[in-house]
């Protein structure tokens, strides 16, 4: 792989070893999301959105925990829970 290609997949994917209860709670998480879909798909689709933003919401929130407890930079602890609360906040007021 080139150098510039390198840069660039480093910018869009990070490199970071993560534990495995937050793993498994993650993984749970996005297969609850997968579901919500399909179901949205045969139901009404505008309801089912709105848990979507919920679960990543919660997605987020683990991501800043994680970060935390594995004492990384605190900006990227604090983006991760605000991003959290953003997507609490679309969950409210949808």
């Amino acid at each position: 792989m080139s150098d510039k290609l390198k840069e660039v997949m480093e910018l869009f994917f990070e490199k970071r070893e993560s534990t495995k209860p937050f793993t498994v709670i993650t993984s749970f998480l996005m297969i609850a999301i997968g579901l919500i879909f399909i179901l949205g798909i045969m139901n009404d689709f505008n309801i089912k959105v709105k848990h979507v933003t919920l679960l990543f919401g919660i997605i987020s929130i683990v991501d800043g925990i994680e970060r935390f407890y594995n004492k990384e930079n605190g900006r990227q602890v604090l983006l991760a829970v605000g991003i959290g609360c953003m997507w609490f906040g679309t969950f409210f007021f949808w």
